[in-house]
């Protein structure tokens, strides 16, 4: 049979490899398949340069990365001055970012990806292949679009097949209808059922039966239900990231962070599935690698890439890398560096000993200082849990990408007014990445059940009409959504927010960023306080010194009390001392003390 050409399209960031590539080429070589992997988005990355190219990959509001492919797939469609006055700010900052004109965007739409298609279709001998394949993610569908269209224009009998994460029934079913050049498309996990897609395909065989294949019957759509969740995560071969590291090369010298899989599934989703999160929509079911063979796949890529840093893909921590994988890691005295997504329900020793095994950056939902809000959104932590865990991260040099998210049914103005205290207090620890209104994306709980959550009307973000055609059902291809409520919600408290978080982040931009510390001697505790204007320095002895340190964890007031010696008058005193001077806080009835510890093994 004939090669199977793989390709992952622009819009992408080239610091991180596609791990769709790199798992499904090694997948179908098992088969039998000569495979050839495409990273594409490096080559048009190299065609517009680095700093425009990694401006255009992030996902904005505006989905520019999208939008700039829509001439090569739909053709001159105008109206890009509208979307310029719509998202005017948006744009701007891409502009300041990659050092560029609104002009020089839309060259980037009219000619650039055009004559970059047509240099590929042209460069590339496709008819020498079996079937083609295209992986979509974020931003990575109508690029994908554009291909397909331009191949079946020179090709029409070559087999196309698009899948990946973006892929959804409906999603899936809007793009075969609008797209007759899409022969195939694959919904939900492909490790069993692509290599036997591809053999039907190569050989001319029928679809018939086949799950997780939506495609073309005497010119009806057929679908045979999403591909059952592949369990056996301990059978997924180590990725192939030979491609990516031969097209990108040895001029690019930024660190590249090897994506890795360990987990599918969210296993406190299957519990309590937060309501704006629009991931693992049917493949929820979590299923975990063994940590021996995470050590396995470890050791191998960073053997043959040379690379320490690592980013697991996965959507949660799984409970059992804590000492199995972090714990073999730590032992070894491992100077590999890995990125995972967790729960913020993770104490200071656990961090700890997750630094020490590697874990050098998390993406943990903190999302609120408010029990209450927490509660609203169903992610069963408490503000007081969150605020620990930004402390120890902050502490322990973990890299802390968070949000703090409002606009939910039954928030109060003083869920914000009281955060808005919380955060006036700790300029010394990590800021959120930024402070949004909460989305119902595809698939969330706001999004299935929107009278649930109050929410009176759902209409695709305004981003996609500027992107498809007219002919499009904008509800069934887009990801993103603007919604409103049918009660009022808070209006000043978030606003007061979103400003404090502001110049938190730009304090923390400075070289010289806030800090707030502690040095311990026998039985005395000196805190140097350098957040405000000018520096503040407290000297505390013997009892109150007890308290604040037993304090380093939050504690209740009975716990306190059980722990020193000091009647209830005096304890009193001592935290209502400490929190006057902003030293401490009291959150959920349990006390915090906000100094980081001079001593860096805490």
């Amino acid at each position: 049979m004939k090669p199977v050409a793989l390709i992952s399209m622009p819009t992408m960031s080239t610091r991180f490899p596609s791990f769709q590539l790199a798992l499904l080429t090694p997948i179908l070589e098992a088969a039998g398949f000569d495979v050839r992997p495409m990273s594409l988005f490096l080559r048009f990355a190299q065609r517009l340069g680095p700093r425009l190219n990694e401006a255009l990959a992030d996902v904005y509001p505006c989905m520019v990365g999208e939008w700039i492919w829509s001439t090569a797939a739909f053709g001159p469609g105008g109206g890009s001055e509208e979307y310029f006055r719509v998202y005017e700010s948006n744009l701007r900052a891409i502009c300041d970012r990659a050092g560029c004109t609104l002009a020089d965007l839309r060259r980037v739409r009219d000619v650039d990806t055009v004559e970059f298609l047509d240099r590929v279709v042209e460069e590339v001998d496709w008819s020498s292949f079996g079937v083609v394949g295209l992986s979509v993610t974020f931003q990575q569908m109508v690029a994908s679009l554009a291909l397909a269209k331009a191949l079946k224009r020179r090709y029409p009998e070559l087999p196309v097949i698009l899948g990946g994460a973006a892929f959804e029934d409906d999603i899936a079913l809007e793009v075969m209808t609008r797209n007759p050049e899409v022969d195939v498309v694959h919904c939900g996990d492909a490790d069993r059922s692509l290599p036997e897609l591809v053999t039907r395909l190569s050989t001319g065989s029928s679809l018939d039966g086949l799950l997780g294949v939506m495609w073309r019957d005497a010119g009806r759509i057929v679908y045979e239900g999403r591909a059952p969740n592949f369990a056996d995560l301990d059978h997924s071969p180590v990725p192939d990231f030979d491609e990516y590291f031969a097209t990108r090369g040895e001029g690019d010298r930024r660190e590249v962070m090897l994506p890795i899989e360990t987990a599918r599934g969210c296993w406190y989703g299957m519990r309590n599935h937060c309501v704006f999160c629009g991931l693992n929509r049917a493949g929820m079911d979590f299923r975990r690698k063994d940590p021996e063979l995470v050590l396995d796949m470890l050791g191998r890529l960073s053997r043959r890439y040379g690379t320490r840093y690592f980013n697991a893909i996965d959507n949660i921590l799984a409970p059992a890398y804590m000492s199995r994988l972090f714990g073999r890691l730590a032992d070894a005295h491992s100077d590999l560096r890995l990125h995972y997504e967790i729960r913020p329900k993770i104490n200071r020793s656990q961090l700890r000993d997750l630094r020490r095994g590697g874990l050098v950056s998390v993406q943990p939902g903190i999302e609120s200082f408010s029990t209450h809000v927490l509660e609203l959104m169903r992610k069963n932590v408490t503000g007081m849990s969150n605020l620990e865990l930004l402390k120890w991260t902050t502490y322990y040099g973990i890299n802390n990408s968070y949000n703090i998210l409002h606009g939910f049914p039954g928030e109060t103005e003083q869920d914000y007014r009281m955060q808005a205290e919380v955060i006036r207090r700790i300029p010394h620890l990590q800021p959120p990445y930024a402070m949004a209104q909460a989305r119902p994306d595809r698939g969330s709980p706001m999004f299935e059940e929107p009278s649930a959550h109050s929410i009176s009307f759902l209409r695709p973000s305004a981003c996609y009409r500027y992107i498809y055609p007219a002919d499009y059902d904008l509800r069934r291809i887009a990801y993103f959504f603007e919604h409103g409520f049918d009660r009022e919600l808070p209006v000043d408290g978030p606003r007061e927010c979103r400003a404090l978080v502001h110049g938190w982040k730009q304090r923390w931009s400075t070289a010289r960023r806030p800090s707030l510390r502690y040095v311990k001697s026998w039985q005395s505790v000196s805190i140097h306080d350098d957040r405000g204007t000018a520096p503040r320095g407290h000297r505390y002895d013997d009892r109150e010194a007890a308290v604040y340190e037993l304090c380093a964890d939050a504690r209740t007031r009975e716990e306190l009390r059980a722990a020193v010696d000091v009647d209830d008058a005096e304890l009193d005193r001592t935290l209502a001392g400490f929190m006057e001077r902003d030293l401490m806080l009291c959150l959920d009835d349990r006390y915090l003390a906000l100094a980081l510890p001079d001593n860096p093994y805490h």
